[in-house]
């Protein structure tokens, strides 16, 4: 067991244990703000800190850690504190342990103020990631002492073409369906804001989505198995090529240079009945103009058409 999961269990102890004279007098400073850090002391009396090897100063609630802690003499502890940006406001339990697993507190001992919020951390979709569902969430690490947290997505790095800007209380951000197109990449930011303003702009991350989706645009039942020509043809940078399903089965639709090489698998899933289209952008996969050829085939059924593509 860690010392600090020991010390954490005394507390929890703390009413049963008949320790009612505290050796600790005070700390100094007793408040501070998220986001800094300060000296730190812990003034005692009767005490024989120096003694002990070394000594760890915690903050019961979170979010307020100390380091470099030393004793200058027998009745003062130095530390260097830092309030992280998500620390819980309030007052916080204060509590040194020395080296002997000894253990003394001051309930109440220092109060958390809130402050500006800091510098959002992006999480998802990691920076210059590829093949992004256009569904895909937007996540960010969260901050209870946030009011909200205000999102924008972009077309381009200095957010001159944004094409999603949102307010939301806590991440993550679901994204919904056509909102983010195929093969496009985007440019990404978040900002807090407390009851004192907004914080700075988090770093710019950006990611792509993938050059392939289906999506189904006609409830009603085709007859047969169809694959129509894409559109447009010759094409660059994208094209659609639509199909109907007349029965639930499973559908491939893929595409070959005109060696048969297998560029790209566009669909490979189990469809219910209806009339879809899918995308295809060949600029990631770097592909020279010319002709190439997609294939749809589910059971017994397979066809070839036709595409080319121009740079």
């Amino acid at each position: 067991m860690t010392l600090e999961k020991y010390i954490l269990i005394i507390l929890l102890l703390i009413p049963l244990i008949a320790n009612s004279q505290s050796q600790l007098v005070n700390c100094i400073p007793d408040t501070g703000r998220q986001s800094f850090s300060y000296p730190f002391r812990l003034n005692g009396t009767g005490t024989e800190w120096t003694v002990s090897p070394y000594f760890e100063i915690y903050f019961w609630g979170g979010g307020v850690f100390a380091d470099s802690v030393r004793a200058l003499n027998d009745s003062v502890i130095l530390a260097w504190i830092n309030v992280e940006a998500n620390a819980d406001t309030g007052y916080k339990t204060v509590i040194l342990a020395d080296a002997f697993l000894n253990y003394d507190s001051i309930p109440q001992g220092y109060r958390v103020f809130i402050w500006f919020p800091a510098k959002p951390n992006l999480l998802f979709p990691f920076n210059n990631s590829q093949n992004i569902l256009q569904n895909t969430i937007i996540l960010w690490d969260s901050n209870k002492t946030v009011d909200n947290f205000r999102l924008q997505i972009a077309n381009d790095s200095l957010f001159a073409s944004i094409v999603f800007d949102t307010v939301v209380a806590q991440p993550p951000v679901n994204m919904r369906l056509g909102v983010l197109q195929l093969g496009q990449k985007y440019f990404w930011r978040v900002r807090a804001s407390n009851i004192l303003g907004f914080g700075p702009w988090s770093d710019i991350w950006n990611f792509r989505i993938r050059t392939t989706g289906i999506e189904q645009i006609g409830s009603n039942i085709p007859e047969s198995f169809v694959l129509e020509q894409n559109f447009p043809n010759p094409f660059n940078p994208v094209t659609t090529i639509r199909f109907q399903v007349p029965k639930a089965a499973n559908v491939t639709i893929k595409v070959f240079d005109i060696n048969g090489r297998e560029i790209e698998t566009l669909v490979d899933k189990n469809l219910q009945p209806g009339y879809y289209k899918t995308n295809f952008a060949p600029g990631e996969k770097n592909l020279s103009s010319g002709v190439y050829f997609y294939t749809m085939q589910s059971g017994d059924f397979f066809v070839t058409k036709k595409m080319v593509v121009l740079k």
